[in-house]
C-alpha cells in the first residue's frame, strides 16, 4: 500500500491498525510517503514500523500527492499496489475485495463512489457538484475514462505491470493520479468495487483552489484533443480578425463586399498561420517557415473556397447580411481547414 501523507499524525495509527486487521493472512507492506509534515507524521510512521511492516519515505517538502504516489511505487516491492489516503475516508477493509478482483484477472481495480452500492456520506451540495463536474470534464476530455464511473477516485489497486514500462512517461500534478494511469497505463481490464466514502473526522481537507486548478491543467495535458482545442482557440482569434477586417473595409471604408471578404480572409489566414506556427503546431515545425506558409495557403484553399462561396451565395443569393454570411462560411470551412493543416502543413516532415 502506498499512502501519501501530510499532517496525518492523528489518523495514521488507526489506519495502520485497521490495515493490519483487514490483511491478516496476507503478506503486505505499507509505504508511507511523507512530505515533511510538521506534525510529526513521519516520526510516528517510523515508530509504528517497529510493530508493522512499514517503510517510510521522507521527502524534503510538500511536493504534491501525485508525485508522492510515484515515489511510493518506486519504493514498493509488491506486485499488487494499492493507493489510498491516510485520512480514513478510504476504508482499508475493502482491500481484500480489491485484491480478489485483481486475482481474477483485472489489471486496475478502482474503489468507486458512483457504481451501484457506492455512497458518499457527509458531503454538501457544493462538494458533490464539484465532484460531478470534475467527472464530467474527465469523460469529455479523456476517452479512456468514459467507461469508468469514478475516474477521479483516490483509492485504487493496480498491477505493477500497469506502470512498470511507463514510469518515465508519468508526469502527474495535483491529486488525481488515477487519470494519469488511465491514459498512460498498460492495462486491459478494469473493475470497480463500491464503497462508502465518509467525511473526514480529524485533520483538514487538502482540497482547495490550487488543487482544482491543477486538476484542470492535468486534464488539458492528458487530453488527446489538446491540439484541436488550440486550433479552436486560434480559429476564434482568426474569426475575430476576419470579421473585424471585413467590418473595417465594408462599413468604414465602403469597400465592395467581394473585395472586402477576400481581404478579410487573407488577414485571418496570416493571423492563424502565425499562431499555429508558434503555438498549435510548435512541436511539429520542420524546414523553413516560408515553405509552411506557402503550404498553409495551398492546404487551406479548399476551406477558403468553401468559405468564400458560402459567403457570396448567402449574401448575394439569399440577401444575408455581410458579417453573418461570412461567419457561416467560416464555420463550414473549419473542419476542412483543420484536417488539411494537421495532415499536410505541420506534419513534421522536412519536405518542401
Amino acid at each position: 500500500m502506498v499512502i501519501p501523507t501530510y499532517n496525518e499524525r492523528e489518523n495514521l495509527e488507526e489506519l495502520i491498525i485497521r490495515i493490519n486487521n483487514a490483511l491478516k493472512g496476507f503478506k503486505y507492506e505499507v509505504v508511507v510517503v511523507d512530505d515533511n509534515s510538521p506534525d510529526g507524521t513521519a516520526e510516528l510512521a517510523e515508530e509504528l514500523s517497529r510493530r508493522y511492516p512499514i517503510k517510510v519515505v521522507r521527502r524534503p517538502g510538500k511536493l504534491g500527492l501525485a508525485s508522492a504516489v510515484l515515489d511510493g511505487v518506486r519504493a514498493c516491492s509488491g506486485g499488487l499496489i494499492v493507493v489510498m489516503d491516510a485520512d480514513l475516508q478510504h476504508p482499508p477493509e475493502l482491500i481484500p475485495k480489491m485484491v480478489y478482483e485483481a486475482l481474477n484477472g483485472y489489471d486496475l481495480v478502482i474503489a468507486s463512489r458512483y457504481v451501484e452500492g457506492g455512497t458518499i456520506s457527509g458531503w454538501g451540495i457544493h462538494r458533490r457538484l464539484i465532484s460531478r463536474v470534475a467527472i464530467l470534464l474527465a469523460k469529455l476530455l479523456i476517452p479512456r475514462a468514459r467507461g469508468v464511473k469514478d475516474p477521479i477516485s483516490g483509492y485504487f489497486l493496480f498491477r505493477r505491470e500497469v506502470v512498470s514500462s511507463v514510469m518515465n512517461d508519468l508526469s502527474p500534478r495535483g491529486f488525481k493520479i488515477l487519470l494519469e494511469l488511465l491514459v498512460k497505463g498498460r492495462y486491459s481490464k478494469v473493475a470497480e468495487v463500491p464503497y462508502e466514502f465518509r467525511v473526514r473526522l480529524r485533520g483538514r481537507s487538502k482540497l482547495g483552489l490550487g488543487e482544482l486548478i491543477d486538476y484542470v491543467v492535468s486534464l488539458i495535458n492528458l487530453t488527446p484533443y489538446l491540439r484541436l482545442i488550440k486550433y479552436l482557440i486560434v480559429g476564434a482569434v482568426g474569426t475575430a480578425v476576419n470579421l473585424g477586417a471585413l467590418y473595417l473595409l465594408r462599413y468604414m471604408l465602403s469597400v465592395e463586399h467581394f473585395i472586402a471578404s477576400a481581404a478579410a480572409i487573407e488577414a485571418s489566414i496570416i493571423s492563424n498561420f502565425v499562431l499555429h506556427e508558434h503555438w498549435t503546431f510548435r512541436d511539429r515545425r520542420a524546414g523553413k517557415w516560408v515553405f509552411r506558409l506557402v503550404k498553409f495557403h495551398g492546404s487551406t484553399l479548399a476551406a477558403v473556397v468553401v468559405q468564400y462561396i458560402t459567403s457570396q451565395a448567402l449574401h448575394y443569393g439569399l440577401g444575408v447580411e455581410s458579417v453573418l454570411a461570412q461567419l457561416t462560411g467560416i464555420v463550414i470551412g473549419f473542419a476542412v481547414n483543420y484536417a488539411l493543416s494537421n495532415r499536410y502543413v505541420w506534419s513534421g516532415s522536412h519536405e518542401c
